[in-house]
């Protein structure tokens, strides 16, 4: 006969297995809980661990701003209760806020208005003491100068001489023109008739060296010469000039002639005017010597400074019967053009520099004249 099952195994549910893990859960949850507290508890033992201790003043002072908050709230109450200010008011107030700001604006800009006069102001002084500074150093050399001035003996001036300018009369066209070149109260002699007589001599003898093409032409051929051939050849050529005399054989860039420029020592060359006053001097003896050509005649180029220089040197050589005249010029060195020889241009000119000068209504220059 079989067993019989029990009425529990075949109708109900067993809740073991559910109140085990409900018993789990709640112990988990108890053990979450206890560590929880365990840490809270040291957090909190630590933190009051650490906590310092406030003193007295810092509690009076705590106090001090309880109290002053209490105020400050109280305050706040009142004025919540207070009823609000009408519109007008709040308008007025508004308008007043509106002008305050451009009061500021204004005074902010008077303000660096103010910074800036101040800098100018600080500029002009610094300008002024400078000035003044300059005017004392001026103030101290006028009164150096004038106690010189005060012992310095008054000079006289030299008697004027009357000075007495003869009829004119034109150069002789073959006349043989030697120039004296006044100026530092010296006199200069240029002999430009020996110095070209040289340097065809030269040139005569050399010529073939120098020359590039022949041109024919009715009449005699001319021919065309390389002027920097000839610069070169007169180099070193010795004119043997007058003392202090320096020669130059000058080349030209755009034109078909060159020219020698003699250029004296200015300030040890020609003959002072002391020793032109003494008997027999070197001028004197070049007037004499001059005398012997009738074809000679001397041009006194006069610098404004050495007037009385010309006036001493002119009697001389109106003393030797020398024809003379004279120009008022500041030139200090005289430039010998040499006409009989042909070269070619350096290179053509621009034409810029070609173009004719219009006219000008200056009058017409004159020829010099003898005296």
């Amino acid at each position: 006969m079989g067993r019989k099952r029990s009425n529990d195994e075949d109708n109900g549910i067993n809740l073991d297995s559910l109140m085990d893990a409900l018993t789990n859960v709640v112990a988990v949850l108890i053990l979450v809980l206890l560590l929880v507290q365990a840490d809270v508890t040291q957090k909190v033992d630590a933190f009051l661990k650490d906590l310092k201790p406030a003193t007295q003043e810092e509690v009076d002072q705590a106090r001090k701003e309880l109290e002053e908050l209490k105020k400050q709230t109280q305050t706040k109450s009142e004025q919540l209760e207070q009823e609000p200010p009408p519109p007008e008011e709040i308008e007025d107030k508004k308008r007043e806020l509106a002008m305050m700001e451009q009061n500021l604006e204004k005074n902010n800009e008077l303000l660096v208005n103010v910074n800036q006069l101040r800098e100018l102001e600080k500029k002009v002084r610094d300008e002024r003491d400078e000035a003044q500074q300059q005017t004392n150093l001026v103030m101290e050399e006028i009164a150096r100068l004038e106690a010189m001035l005060d012992q310095t003996p008054v000079l006289t001036a030299p008697p004027a001489e009357e000075v007495t300018i003869p009829n004119s009369r034109p150069i002789p066209e073959n006349a043989d023109i030697y120039y004296a070149l006044v100026f530092g109260n010296r006199v200069h002699l240029i002999d430009p008739v020996t110095l070209l007589e040289k340097f065809m001599e030269e040139f005569e003898e050399h010529k073939r060296d120098f020359r590039l093409e022949r041109v024919k032409q009715q009449g005699a051929d001319l021919y065309i010469h390389d002027q920097l051939r000839i610069a070169e050849h007169f180099k070193s050529f010795n004119f043997n000039p007058m003392r202090g005399q320096k020669i130059e054989l000058l080349p030209n860039t755009y034109g078909t002639r060159m020219g020698l420029r003699i250029t004296p020592d200015a300030a040890n060359g020609g003959i002072p005017m002391d020793a032109m006053q003494q008997p027999g001097s070197e001028f004197e003896r070049a007037m004499n010597g001059l005398a012997s050509n009738k074809r000679a005649v001397i041009m006194f180029w006069v610098a404004p400074d050495s007037f009385n220089t010309y006036l001493i040197a002119r009697k001389l050589a109106d003393k030797a019967g020398v024809a003379a005249g004279w120009e008022v010029r500041g030139d200090t060195s005289y430039y010998l053009p040499i006409n009989d020889v042909e070269v070619r241009a350096l290179e053509i000119m621009p034409p810029e520099m070609a173009k004719p000068k219009p006219p000008t209504n200056d009058p017409p220059k004159l020829e010099p004249k003898l005296d």
